[in-house]
């Protein structure tokens, strides 16, 4: 027997990163077979008394690496090129990315339907996404901030903002917001991130409001998105639990709203929601440290948000912050607390209560897990519920100042256009859950007790909502973003009404009641940068082409059919 049996089942000798490897012996390893060596040999060799030798294959074989050795070397190589990059930057004079940073909202308040594409814009982003809905929340460094205006410039829009939109829906309180700008403005800058971001929406809203009175909007509009870049810049900075970030946020998010995409705004609206929790703002506390009037300013900074959230739920269909159940803060009061309508203001409160039922009792995963007849039941009652609204709000003002042109609708009328549209809206959503057997046709409008049934009800309010068009101001493009589901909703109940009663005799009148909102959707449409943008956009002007080509031909071929007929 050779000397290699004896030196153990399997010897190996390692030198350096050689190893040497005693697996079997070489008459096993010719036959492929086990080998099962012992001290006398491999048990094959001497079950058939063959000479059992065993070779030692040399192997090389390289140190074991540790788990994870690829990951880590990646993180390396990408340390290197970073500590590159820096190096490579500090080179070059004035090149810093506080100058590149821009945000993508900029690009989305300066977007204009009706401007053609060679107009001026503000500078679209490089690196800094937020608040865009396909980036990750991340500590980002500030833009490059804008020059802000003149005292007396800016005291001007602050009064400006404060007489219109601030006395219709309170977000600020005038004195105290005065009092802060005279003490602060002269030294204003994001490291104050609260007084920069409040100070900036309000020179912004100001701004909107002077485009919606002007022929020709674009220079508002894009001093709007200068300011609104300013507040956007310190989101980031706005994290400490303090009223005035509330404010800041929720005037951001109000801005937003009349953008093409809705998600900029829904993110800061949770955003401000949860500062506002943080604060206790959702519940009635009887501090005695805060005045009556910083509980008054509390309550309709709260509503405000609420308000928000609720709109923009059910807009998205998509659960809201705030649950009903697990707040008991009271109402804004009439009190002299600055000029604001607090009728108007409450109004809006009430219907943004009834939204969160719509949403919970038809749209939520729960509401999804009833039968269609549970779910017929729950619209019947929100239907009755919201009627009683419109009642008290007593929303029907007079056609003729509906009719007029869009730069003299302003002030109180537009918020009234606003808060209408939005009450269409929700009509809408509960009228899709309500069965066809309910919806009578259109000879059959009124019910026994002399009110509209909830069918009927629907087409009436969407037919006046589609003339509201004429009211908005169209040279701005912020309030059509902001309406444009409204509006939609309204088309959509006329077209499927037409596409199901072709022989209605308000058919050929209906379909020319909804061009100019065809039309505002292919104005819309056409810019290649908002079509690809919204997603909204794309859904609402596909669904609304179909609608109309089937609800076009039924009318026609009925019209046909009839001529036919009568000759």
């Amino acid at each position: 027997m050779e000397s290699q049996t004896g030196s153990g089942v399997q010897p190996s000798l390692r030198g350096g990163d050689q190893q040497l490897v005693v697996r079997a012996c070489d008459m096993c390893r010719k036959k492929k077979i086990r080998c099962e060596p012992t001290v006398q040999g491999c048990a094959q060799c001497t079950k058939y008394r063959t000479r059992c030798h065993f070779t030692p294959i040399a192997m090389k074989r390289k140190p074991r690496r540790p788990a994870g050795f690829k990951y880590i070397a990646q993180l390396e190589e990408r340390l290197v090129a970073l500590e590159r990059s820096q190096v490579d930057q500090s080179t070059v004079p004035g090149n810093s990315p506080r100058d590149e940073q821009t945000t993508s909202a900029t690009a989305l308040v300066t977007s204009n339907p009706w401007m053609p594409m060679g107009e001026p814009q503000i500078p679209l982003p490089r690196q800094t996404s937020w608040p865009h809905p396909a980036s990750e929340l991340q500590p980002l460094s500030l833009p490059a901030r804008q020059q802000l205006p003149s005292k007396a410039v800016a005291l001007e829009l602050v009064k400006e903002t404060f007489n219109n939109y601030n006395r219709f829906l309170p977000l600020f309180d005038e004195e105290d917001f005065l009092r802060e700008f005279h003490l602060k403005y002269s030294t204003s800058n994001p490291e104050d991130a609260s007084w920069w971001a409040c100070l900036n929406v309000v020179l912004s809203i100001a701004h909107r409001l002077r485009g919606l009175r002007a022929l020709d909007p674009t220079h508002e509009n894009n001093l709007a998105g200068v300011y609104i870049q300013n507040a956007l810049g310190v989101v980031s900075e706005l994290n400490v639990a303090s009223i005035s970030a509330v404010q800041a946020l929720v005037g951001m998010a109000c801005i937003l709203q009349g953008t093409p995409n809705p998600e900029p705004a829904s993110m800061l609206v949770g955003a401000a929601l949860r500062l506002a929790q943080a604060l206790n703002m959702h519940r009635e506390v009887s501090d005695p440290a805060l005045t009556h009037k910083q509980s008054e300013i509390r309550r309709r900074v709260f509503w405000k948000v609420y308000v928000l959230d609720k709109d923009v739920s059910l807009r998205t269909c998509r659960p809201f912050s705030q649950d009903d159940d697990d707040m008991d803060v009271r109402l804004p009061s009439n009190t002299s607390l600055g000029s604001c309508n607090v009728d108007l203001f409450n109004h809006s409160i009430g219907l943004a209560v009834i939204q969160g039922q719509v949403y919970k009792q038809l749209y939520s995963i729960r509401a999804g897990r009833q039968t269609e007849a549970q779910r017929a039941v729950a619209a019947h009652e929100l239907s009755t519920l919201l009627w009683y609204w419109k009642s008290s709000a007593q929303l029907e003002p007079p056609e003729d100042s509906l009719m007029l042109s869009g730069s003299q609708v302003a002030g109180e009328m537009i918020h009234k256009v606003v808060l209408r549209l939005t009450y269409i809206h929700c009509l809408s959503m509960i009228d899709r859950h309500l069965p066809p057997t309910v919806q009578p046709s259109p000879d059959q409008e009124l019910s026994p007790s002399g009110l509209l049934l909830p069918g009927s009800l629907c087409l009436a309010e969407s037919r006046k909502a589609i003339r509201l068009i004429e009211a908005l101001p169209h040279g701005d493009s912020s309030c059509v973003w902001m309406l444009l589901h409204s509006f939609f909703a309204a088309a959509s109940r006329i077209l499927h009404n037409l596409t199901q009663n072709p022989t209605s005799p308000n058919a050929l009148s209906d379909l020319h009641l909804l061009k100019p909102f065809l039309r505002l959707l292919e104005t819309l449409a056409k810019d290649p940068r908002t079509y690809s943008r919204s997603e909204e956009l794309r859904r609402m002007h596909r669904t609304c082409n179909d609608l109309h080509n089937e609800a076009h031909k039924a009318v026609h071929l009925f019209s046909l059919e009839s001529t036919e007929f009568f000759e």
